[in-house]
């Protein structure tokens, strides 16, 4: 006890002397390194001290490294100009500086009425490097997450992270002497292999132009080693300017050329930023915006497209229609229709209809004369094509082969390729998928999903076709709701007793051994159903979009509640100020395949290193 006392005096004592020094006493120490700012608020005033100490830092850590550089101590390749390391150190802010102490200088209030305050923001000589210390491991920890995204052929992912990894390492006080982890785990030069790493992906991305129509729109395929690429995103030069940041989906993206533009090759530049994604980390954010861009010629492409030919603007036929059929036996047959014959063995009857139905929406979009087909349409299909056109500037990409679905009364017309434009100079391309009821008219809309998410699930040797359908049906909702902002879904498919628990990424410190280290960690938020539609309705109304793509699915049945399913889905999130990327866990009941019933929501940012992901395992006392 006696030892404890001692312990929380010695503590108390400490902090009063701290708390004892003056703003004069810091300012003539050379232990510190001290920024001051004014304000008409305290945040004002605390980000210009902030700026001014982060300048104070810059000359700091530029004469350290002239010093060193001089003495032997580093390499010759760390030499820095001034502006260079001002632009290095810019990329660390109020987030990331976490050793940094603060003093309120002075209150005072004007003639106005208004108060003006000055603080003063200060931190030890001795601690600077730490700061870079804590970014280095950054660095490891993005390679290693790099590496597992490219074993699993998720490319959008693995690049990402080496990129970033870059732009991180091109902002240490000496990057090149950084080291990060190989595939094999030795560890090697960042300066050299972590480009290495990102040009071999771009090396092997081939893109291609597989046609284009009279209205100067060029549809390009994007393949990686002659697979297609599920995510990726572009710019290219269209005549006049380059364009807005360009999303693929399922290796196919659109280039809108400006009028009378005809150029035999097409400028493409393949982002290795991701800019929007990065919204979600101030860190990455800077570094990236600071790291030159002339470093991977290999994002550069260029495409030929004067030898394809033209093409007048196409129509859906119906001999370019396969259809599949789920009856009450659960059995599926295949067929390419030749005719309403070929249709009737497939056990879909009107496929004609749904052709015609469709050629009028398409056209509809085309001239933009959009309410000219309501009446090819329900009530409640209706509202969900105006949100899809309200989505954003709606486009088609192309009009091939696609596939119709049978399910339960209504026939699932798979898909039409079409890209929105926002006005935050971004396209996202979705592959949309008409649903039709019995009497041939379109029920509803929404997005598909991916290749890879797809085969997840119709691969499933386990499961009927029936449960195949109804889950890629439910998966494709899912989706389309929070891109829509479809509250009216959300609201019938959530349970009113529904288990939901939200993430949050948080910088935390992980304790005084690793004081300069932030730990990410995510903090959740368990909710009930209104909480959480609240919340996301206020998201909803903050957002020009919300675009969410699934990489991959795990799917069990649980062995009791009859068709009951636990989803882990590998999600991509963002949308106009914010992205992300994580897991999410659902457990839903579709023995109602019109009317699917989520029970728990849950969502972490990565696996956890003791128990991995939320699964069915977690939850099942919940059929107790």
């Amino acid at each position: 006890m006696q030892k404890r006392f001692y312990f929380f005096a010695f503590a108390f004592l400490l902090c009063l002397a701290v708390k004892s020094q003056t703003v004069s006493q810091i300012k003539a120490s050379s232990k510190y390194l001290w920024g001051e700012g004014s304000g008409t608020s305290v945040e004002l005033a605390d980000e210009a001290a902030l700026r001014d100490l982060v300048s104070k830092i810059s000359l700091h850590v530029k004469s350290e490294i002239d010093t060193r550089i001089s003495n032997g101590q580093v390499s010759k390749d760390n030499a820095v100009s001034t502006v260079e390391c001002e632009s290095r150190m810019q990329t660390f802010s109020s987030a990331t500086l976490t050793n940094t102490n603060r003093l309120l200088v002075s209150q005072t209030e004007e003639k106005n009425g208004d108060k003006m305050f000055t603080y003063l923001r200060y931190v030890e000589k001795s601690e600077v490097e730490k700061i870079f210390e804590a970014r280095k491991k950054k660095i490891e920890e993005f390679t290693s997450i790099a590496h597992k995204n490219l074993k699993r052929q998720q490319l959008s992912e693995a690049l990402r992270y080496y990129y970033w990894s870059w732009a991180l390492m091109r902002t240490l006080m000496y990057p090149f002497d950084a080291k990060v982890p190989s595939p094999e785990g030795e560890m090697v030069s960042a300066d050299i292999y972590l480009p290495q790493w990102i040009n071999s992906i771009l090396n092997d991305i081939k893109i291609n132009c597989v046609e284009k129509d009279t209205s100067n729109n060029y549809k390009l395929q994007f393949t990686y080693k002659d697979a297609n690429i599920s995510s990726l995103e572009f710019t290219y030069f269209n005549g006049r300017d380059w364009s807005a940041t360009t999303s693929i989906s399922d290796g196919y993206g659109l280039a809108e050329l400006c009028p009378g533009a005809d150029p035999k090759n097409l400028d493409i530049t393949i982002d290795c930023k991701f800019m929007q994604e990065a919204l979600a980390d101030h860190e990455v954010q800077q570094a990236v915006k600071v790291a030159p861009q002339i470093s991977f010629p290999k994002c550069n492409k260029k495409v030929l497209v004067n030898k394809v030919a033209k093409q007048d603007d196409k129509s859906l036929q119906a001999n370019n229609v396969s259809k599949t059929n789920v009856g009450s036996t659960n059995a599926i047959s295949n067929a390419t229709a030749s005719g309403g014959n070929a249709a009737q063995t497939a056990g879909i009857a009107n496929t004609n209809l749904y052709v015609e139905n469709l050629n009028k929406v398409l056209s509809a979009i085309k001239t933009k004369n959009y309410s000219s087909v309501q009446s090819v349409f329900t009530n409640e299909g209706y509202q969900a094509y105006n949100k899809l056109i309200n989505y954003g500037k709606a486009k088609i990409i192309s009009v091939g082969d696609l596939t119709l679905d049978s399910m339960a009364g209504y026939t699932y017309v798979r898909s039409i390729p079409m890209q929105f434009s926002f006005s935050r100079n971004r396209n996202v391309s979705e592959n949309v998928v008409f649903v039709f009821n019995s009497e041939g008219k379109i029920d509803n809309v929404q997005f598909g999903l991916s290749t890879q998410a797809k085969s997840d699930v119709v691969n499933n040797p386990y499961w009927s076709n029936e449960a195949k359908l109804v889950l890629r049906n439910f998966l494709e909702n899912y989706k389309t709701a929070y891109a829509l902002k479809r509250m009216d879904y959300l609201e019938a498919v959530f349970s009113n007793d529904a288990l939901i628990s939200s993430g949050k990424v948080v910088y935390r410190q992980t304790g005084e051994a690793e004081k300069y280290r932030m730990k990410k960690e995510v903090q959740h938020t368990v909710q009930n159903k209104q909480d959480y539609l609240k919340g996301l309705q206020r998201v909803f109304n903050s957002q020009e979009f919300i675009n969410i793509k699934f990489a991959n699915n795990e799917i069990h049945k649980m062995g009791k509640g009859g068709e009951i399913y636990a989803i882990q889905i590998k999600q991509d999130y963002f949308s106009a100020t914010y992205g992300d990327s994580g897991y999410l866990f659902l457990l839903v009941d579709v023995n109602d395949p019109n009317k699917p019933v989520i029970h728990i929501r849950v969502w972490q940012e990565d696996m956890d290193p003791d128990w991995g992901l939320v699964g069915p395992e977690n939850f099942e006392r919940f059929f107790e």
